[in-house]
């Protein structure tokens, strides 16, 4: 399947559940979903037939604060029809929640506490979400674009 038939076919299936889907100069294609949405269409990505995004490979997210969001990033594969398959969905900064997608992928478990240690995206729903890098009472998130240096980060000498 051509990246541009699969675009079709999602546009298709997936036409209530998404906001857009396009395929980039990268050939990649990429599919905008709203937060709500979220967590029933990545169920249907992993088990409807012709899909079958059995693996999570990455997740991330993209801090914007002039326009007070971040984005969540999800980078899907499916071992059995070779292709894969970006989500993207924009969360509250002042508010970051979304559900987890540990149910789905167990793979989810360290990315997204990597992603609230590092963004405060709250995963709603996961088991296990503490920080993993940063120490438990730390307040800040180092990737977020207006991160300021407290002093807790010591510069080598």
């Amino acid at each position: 399947m051509t990246n541009e038939e699969l675009k079709s076919k999602i546009e298709a299936d997936f036409k209530d559940l998404i906001q857009s889907v396009v395929v980039t100069a990268q050939k990649e294609v990429v599919v905008v979903v709203a937060a709500d949405k979220y967590l029933s269409l990545c169920k249907q990505l992993r088990d409807k037939n012709g899909y079958e995004l059995n693996h999570l490979s990455s997740l991330t997210a993209v801090d914007y604060p002039k326009d007070n969001k971040m984005t969540v990033v999800s980078h899907l594969w499916s071992y059995k029809n070779c292709f894969q398959l970006t989500v993207k969905v924009d969360v509250d900064r002042a508010n970051p929640h979304i559900p987890t997608l540990f149910s789905i992928w167990g793979s989810a478990n360290w990315f997204e506490r990597e992603v609230y240690d590092l963004y405060g995206v709250i995963f709603d729903g996961h088991p296990n979400l503490r920080r993993i890098m940063m120490p438990d009472d730390y307040q800040k998130f180092p990737l977020r674009k207006d991160f300021a240096d407290d002093g807790f980060i010591v510069k080598p000498s």
